[in-house]
């Protein structure tokens, strides 16, 4: 069965509330679009870029007060939701690691109900960045979930360059991989990212959608989804904007039947 997937291409501040009201826009809209999902960009309850490092000192834990309110818009618009957010290590973690978070998504269904959580696995320490410096990396790969619309594979930004990462969920039975990103901008940037996107959806005949947070000054938007032949379904521009993926996971078992390079050993 077809469903449609809203993409929330926007810029994050280094206001909560602000970013929880921007949440709400968005998730009106894509609820009058008929969507069943809305997905919103890497870092998105804080900006990376926050001052006074926001990043580290807002996070929150899974528990916390913004996991909340957003469970409480999941509810009000009948929409599943992925986002980003700063998570608050445990006190086992934070231990060992001073001064950082986790770079965090939360996977919440349409009644607000908390299913799935990842931590980003690698971490953008590249092109003059180190995401190192503040961030813990995740220990383990997300592990594909059920969802209406398919099982649901994930990765954060950089881990989009890892290619094993979207096999091993494939393998896994993914039909359907989101990447929600803060994808910066840079020479040839735009080319590597809708490159990669394509890409691990060609290999692994799966659905592959990537959101980008968009700001004028560091992150590229162009949101992209392609389907798993490889075909474009959409694709951002330069600016903020709500996009539509109808997506149907039928579609991904067919292409894999055809092609059958998944299941090869």
């Amino acid at each position: 069965m077809a469903s449609i997937i809203a993409l929330a291409q926007c810029g994050s501040s280094d206001a909560i509330a602000k970013n929880l009201k921007t949440a709400a826009h968005f998730m009106e809209m894509a609820s009058h679009s008929q969507a069943s999902m809305i997905v919103f960009p890497e870092y998105f309850m804080i900006s990376y870029l926050a001052c006074d490092h926001g990043y580290v000192r807002e996070a929150q834990s899974l528990q916390d007060s913004f996991v909340q309110s957003m469970s409480a818009l999941a509810r009000q618009y009948h929409l599943w939701v992925i986002f980003g957010m700063s998570e608050r290590p445990e006190e086992s973690a934070s231990d060992i690691f001073t001064e950082k978070c986790c770079n965090t998504l939360v996977i919440l269904d349409e009644q607000g109900v908390f299913r799935a959580h990842y931590r980003k696995y690698h971490l953008f320490d590249a092109f003059h960045w180190k995401e190192s410096n503040d961030t813990i990396p995740g220990c383990e790969v997300f592990s594909p979930i059920d969802t209406p619309f398919g099982k649901l594979g994930l990765g954060t930004c950089y881990d989009l360059r890892f290619p094993e990462l979207a096999r091993k969920q494939a393998i896994a039975g993914a039909q359907l991989m989101i990447y929600p990103a803060a994808w910066v901008k840079g020479e040839l940037k735009d080319v590597h990212w809708k490159t990669l996107l394509q890409a691990r959806a060609i290999e692994n005949s799966m659905y592959v959608i990537g959101c980008s947070q968009y700001t004028p000054d560091t992150y590229l938007g162009q949101s992209c989804a392609f389907d798993p032949m490889g075909r474009k379904l959409a694709e951002g521009g330069c600016r903020e904007e709500l996009l539509l993926v109808t997506v149907n996971p039928e579609e991904s078992d067919r292409a894999r039947l055809m092609i059958g390079s998944v299941s090869q050993k």
